[in-house]
């Protein structure tokens, strides 16, 4: 999957595939292995394959994440390039209203219900996916017609989630 870090006005692009029982991600030209097990609600270790263990508390709401590693804190946003210029054209939306899984993952949660309005970004669902949780956001307005999936529900990748009716 490949990922865009940004901290202020720097990009920094990320890339993790799941290799074994961990993960290889690859920040800028560097590749290295990690396990990231999650601890606590807030709380994941990290190991990286030197053997070096970090203790990471996060919290996010929607792409910004807050992050203390080691003592000291910082505030980046996490985003899908591919996803942020899919919600940004409209075409998905606009030809047929159904928000689609952009990966394969699980719904953990339902964020709205049938008949509900909703406001361009507002989270629809949360789907894990390489084990961290992704919100979906509703790509423009509208009223939420139909719900295909329920948590638990394990889905694949262009799977239909939500249609919306703008």
């Amino acid at each position: 999957m490949k990922l865009v870090v940004r901290r202020g006005d720097a990009d920094l692009p990320v890339e993790v595939e799941r290799h074994g029982g961990g993960y290889r991600v690859k920040i800028g030209e560097r590749w290295m292995e990690v396990d990231f097990v999650r601890a606590g609600e807030f709380v994941q270790s990290l190991r990286l394959e030197d053997g070096t263990q970090y203790a990471l508390v996060s919290h996010r709401e929607g792409n910004q994440h807050e992050v203390s590693l080691d003592g000291t804190k910082l505030g980046v946003e996490i985003y899908d390039p591919l996803a942020r210029r899919r919600n940004r054209s409209g075409d998905d939306i606009a030809s047929s209203g159904i928000v689609k899984a952009l990966m394969p993952g699980r719904v953990v949660r339902v964020l709205v219900e049938e008949g509900a309005e909703v406001k361009k970004g507002t989270g629809l669902l949360i789907l894990e996916a390489m084990k961290m949780e992704n919100e979906i956001q509703a790509p423009g307005d509208g009223v939420v017609d139909k719900i295909f999936v329920q948590p638990g529900q394990t889905v694949e990748g262009g799977a239909e989630l939500v249609h919306i009716n703008a």
